[in-house]
């Protein structure tokens, strides 16, 4: 039985990954463990999805922390002249801990958890056209 709701998704998902360790699962009538259909519905809603989809704050992660050095290292090449064997690395580590920890945990957190709360109709209106958005305003 394929899962319809989002608590039935996510416990399917973490049976999923946890299918190594031992379940108790209730036979189905066709002789297969529902641990199979889990893995099984799992594996093909996880089909044709990028890394993006599969793991949204991994990326947002990796993409906060590199923005954030790339861009303390332009402006130490590009503003104050060093050459790259110049390089404030202290500063950039700096740089490094903050674009990981704030930008990209702490406002993954507030963007998408909180707004989820927040503003419960944003997913409807991010799906419209612009002029639908437009009139919706």
């Amino acid at each position: 039985m394929i899962a319809t709701t989002a608590f039935s998704r996510r416990l399917i998902t973490k049976q999923y990954q946890l299918c190594r360790s031992p379940i108790l699962v209730k036979r189905t009538s066709s002789n297969t463990t529902s641990t199979d259909a889990v893995k099984e519905a799992a594996i093909k809603a996880d089909i044709g999805k990028s890394f993006t989809e599969r793991n949204p704050f991994l990326f947002q992660l990796g993409v906060a922390t590199a923005k954030t050095s790339a861009a303390d290292i332009m402006v130490q090449v590009v503003v104050e002249k060093k050459k790259i064997d110049e390089l404030d690395l202290k500063r950039n580590a700096i740089f490094v801990v903050f674009g990981f920890a704030y930008l990209g945990g702490f406002q993954y957190w507030l963007m998408v958890t909180k707004f989820r709360k927040w503003f419960p109709t944003r997913e409807r209106f991010s799906k419209l056209s612009l002029g639908e958005k437009m009139k919706d305003t």
